[in-house]
């Protein structure tokens, strides 16, 4: 090689790869010092487009989390209020109780029952008027859902009907395609006696719901008289009897029927003697059966006259029996000759739902991510609301002077308080199967999300400290011998003054 110092290339050489490596060691140095390997969008351009989206996902998830904590806490304390409301109703069924004692209750202690009554109702509205989460009322019906229906056939019941959340839908739909396998039917037997009375001695045991009952009618006592017997004992086995039949002689058959509709309602009938139902010594048994029904394209089975509804809405939708001149949903006319099956197709809907409060559950936009739900209302004015004679009543109606005061109607303050028992109860359940299937499954979830979305964004953007360390110390060396190759072809200049001095 010729000796020159015009165009010293080895030197030029080596200085070029040195400060390469001199940069490689700066990089390296920068991601150690700030524990990053993405730290400015030439390190990693297309990674760092996904770790900024990355990050953004882990800042909703967080908040939807802290979101969904809150509101599992604002239910909490619905709930708790509930609780305290409960407690009051059960104190006030024993006043009742008590007041219908009326052979030894005297009228002195009825006058205390009511102040004791009055009391309890007052501390009702207090708590329901005083329930608040950071100055929101959670159970006075300002976070109820409102609705209209669209009602031509008369199926649903708007008393029993509740909307418990929704996730950006504004009506419920419902279809019933009718016909005899999809109408809802009370459980019942028939006995006929072949005439007005019956010709043998009748031992039976009639068994529903609520119990057992046995009966004996002598030879010659009408259909009329046992059906009568029956009823009579209706509250204690949820079996009403019919006299059907009317052949110009009188009944001569008897329908036994279930109070309740649904595939729970259950009439049995045990024969003793007699060949009244069954064959001395044998058994009948009659189940009911649920309606099946569409709602919001989903088909759907009812609990007796009551549907529960999920998917883009969640609501319990009470129907109406209707009647023989109106069959709904139900088959009708157990106390007729001929029972009416519901055999017209009929169509309803909720619309206009509105209301409620609105929940952001999830870390993204749409009503996939939101929910919006219901505490109902449990103002004294409108809990506990039942029929009575044609009139409706609630809450309010015991306060004393009121026509379900202890003085006045024990027994309808009794159906009353047992209504909004179960009121309260059904709304304390809604809270905590919404608490544990909504709220908890849903931080639960969005917990592990943030998880895994922060495990994926460090994968990506968090430096490998071993990696970077061997990469340092290789740059180090590399930046050392690069600085000796440069001393090194500086020695081509100090050759050719030793030639020159020569």
């Amino acid at each position: 090689m010729a000796l020159n110092i015009s165009n010293n290339l080895n030197a030029m050489q080596a200085r070029r790869n040195t400060n390469l490596t001199s940069k490689q060691r700066a990089s390296i140095m920068e991601k150690l010092a700030s524990g990053r390997k993405i730290n400015m969008a030439k390190d990693n351009p297309a990674g760092l487009i996904i770790s900024e989206m990355l990050r953004s996902q882990m800042s909703g998830l967080d908040r939807a989390m802290r979101n969904t904590q809150e509101a599992n806490n604002m239910m909490s304390i619905a709930e708790g209020g509930l609780g305290s409301v409960s407690s009051m109703l059960t104190q006030m069924r024993g006043l009742a109780i008590h007041a219908l004692n009326s052979g030894v209750t005297t009228g002195a202690q009825t006058t205390a029952d009511q102040m004791q009554m009055n009391s309890a109702l007052s501390t009702i509205n207090r708590v329901v008027s005083t329930t608040n989460y950071a100055g929101t009322n959670l159970l006075d019906g300002t976070r109820d859902f409102t609705y209209e229906t669209s009602d031509p056939s008369g199926i649903i019941d708007t008393r029993s009907t509740r909307v418990n959340s929704t996730n950006g839908t504004n009506q419920i739909d419902v279809t019933f395609a009718g016909g005899e396998a999809n109408q809802a039917e009370r459980a019942h037997l028939e006995a006929d006696f072949g005439g007005a009375a019956t010709s043998e001695l009748q031992e039976f045991t009639v068994t529903g719901q609520n119990g057992s009952y046995s009966f004996s009618f002598a030879e010659g006592t009408s259909v009329e008289e046992m059906a009568e017997r029956i009823n009579s004992m209706a509250d204690s086995t949820g079996v009403n009897a019919y006299a059907i039949r009317d052949q110009g002689e009188g009944a001569t058959s008897i329908r036994l029927a279930s109070q309740e509709y649904g595939s729970s309602a259950a009439v049995r009938v045990q024969q003793h003697s007699g060949t009244g139902f069954a064959d001395a010594g044998q058994t009948r048994v009659d189940l009911g059966q649920d309606a099946t029904l569409s709602v919001n394209g989903q088909e759907v089975r009812t609990n007796g006259l009551e549907a529960s509804v999920s998917g883009s809405a969640s609501a319990k939708i009470g129907f109406t029996e209707g009647s023989t001149e109106n069959t709904t949903i139900a088959q009708t006319g157990y106390d007729q000759d001929e029972l009416t099956n519901a055999d017209t197709a009929r169509d309803a809907s909720l619309n206009q739902v509105k209301g409620g409060m609105q929940l952001q559950l999830g870390e993204g936009s749409g009503s996939q991510n939101r929910e919006t739900v219901s505490l109902g209302n449990y103002n004294p004015a409108s809990l506990g609301t039942v029929e009575y004679n044609g009139e409706r009543y609630s809450l309010n109606d015991l306060y004393g002077g009121g026509a379900a005061s202890l003085d006045r109607n024990p027994e309808l303050a009794l159906k009353i308080i047992d209504q909004a028992i179960a009121d309260v109860s059904a709304g304390r359940a809604n809270i905590g199967a919404y608490q544990a299937n909504a709220l908890d499954t849903n931080y639960n979830n969005l917990a592990v999300t943030l998880e895994n979305t922060m495990r994926t964004e460090s994968a990506i953007r968090d430096a490998d400290f071993a990696e970077l360390v061997t990469q340092l110390t290789a740059a180090q060396l590399l930046e050392n011998s690069g600085l000796k190759q440069i001393q090194s072809a500086n020695m081509n200049a100090q050759n050719v003054l030793a030639l020159l001095g020569g």
